[in-house]
């Protein structure tokens, strides 16, 4: 970006430096409905065990609905469990914390090398990661303490959109235990070495595809589309480098309150409007490619003109069940481990 285009560039309230077109596109909330809203999540903030145990179906409804900017951050840090995660640790903890006791260790030299590199890219157009602002320090110590806390995960260069977007709306200590719940509960296996758990999650996308889409699932078929061309990228960084602010704010709402079957759905949704049921336009334009890579870009451009709004209310209609999911995802990890045994060892 040239001098020009930067001073044309101004702040929208997200944080973000945008051009005035996109400004004008923001969002607006009547600050009346706002309020009310707002205090609706402080009252489930202060019944949290009752809500979550009686009443999870109105906190699903709130989820979808979004969640109020103003207490997104700590709804985010009571739907994953981080807060009771970070309580218990903390409390067994010698030093009293466990987070600042990580900020206290060093990582291996490598991992250092590679997180400050990656510092500078993770979002350069919102104002926390300027090179003069503290975002990047923040982000820096969020996974240097990972890679302390999970040495055998260390760190892997999609973790730094999501340790980003959680620092835009939580301070340091709290998105470091909300990264923590991402890592071990959500999408536990996806920055690993070798990458069996996006794999697994991939092909299982793939079965999921032949029940909700069987027209796209054939092309995909007879061009041989790995479905690993359009979902690792979703997958690793949880959409957060395919929608901007507010949008992956929202996906995000309803992915800590029922977890990775709402990235299954959002993936499954553009797949189909792409390949049977979007635009006639798009799905003939789909039609007409004679290669994986063409159809795979195509599939990852549709994401990102698709309105959020539109996929959520196609997301909540899919039939779709935890138990579809649970055996697609075992019939895949079955296929890639038979997959494995049966290429020729080297000698």
């Amino acid at each position: 970006m040239n001098h020009t285009q930067e001073s044309e560039k101004v702040l929208n309230s997200y944080g973000f430096f945008v051009s005035p077109d996109e400004l004008n596109t923001e969002e607006i909330i009547d600050a009346r409905v706002a309020r009310r809203r707002e205090q609706k999540w402080l009252e489930m903030f202060s019944q949290w065990p009752k809500f979550i145990q009686f009443r999870f179906d109105k906190v699903k409804s709130r989820c979808r609905k979004g969640i109020p900017a103003s207490v997104r951050g700590q709804a985010w840090y009571h739907l994953s469990m981080a807060k009771y995660r970070q309580e218990n640790e903390d409390r067994n903890c010698s030093t009293g914390k466990l987070f600042s006791y990580y900020l206290t260790k060093k990582p291996d030299s490598r991992i250092i090398d590679d997180i400050n590199k990656d510092l500078p890219r993770a979002f350069p157009e919102h104002e926390m990661f300027q090179s003069d602002s503290c975002g990047q320090q923040s982000l820096s110590d969020v996974l240097k303490s990972y890679a302390i806390h999970d040495p055998e995960v260390g760190y892997c260069q999609a973790q730094a959109p999501i340790a980003s977007v959680l620092l835009m709306h939580l301070p340091p200590e709290q998105a470091f235990w909300v990264f923590v719940q991402i890592n071990e509960e959500y999408v536990k296996g996806y920055f690993s070495d070798g990458l069996m758990a996006i794999k697994v999650d991939a092909a299982a996308t793939e079965l999921l595809i032949q029940n909700v889409s069987p027209k796209g699932y054939r092309l995909l078929r007879k061009l041989s589309v790995d479905p690993l061309l359009y979902t690792i990228d979703w997958y690793m960084t949880l959409f957060s480098r395919t929608y901007p602010a507010p949008q992956i704010y929202r996906i995000w709402d309803m992915f800590f309150c029922e977890g990775v079957k709402v990235i299954f759905r959002l993936a499954l949704i553009i797949v189909r409007e792409t390949l049977e049921v979007g635009p006639s336009d798009l799905v003939q334009r789909a039609h007409r490619c004679d290669n994986d890579m063409d159809l795979a870009a195509l599939i990852k451009q549709t994401a990102k003109q698709i309105s959020v709004d539109d996929l959520i209310e196609k997301m909540n209609k899919l039939q779709i069940s935890d138990l579809d999911l649970a055996q697609a995802c075992k019939q895949a990890r079955q296929q890639l481990t038979e997959e494995l045994r049966s290429k020729p060892k080297r000698k």
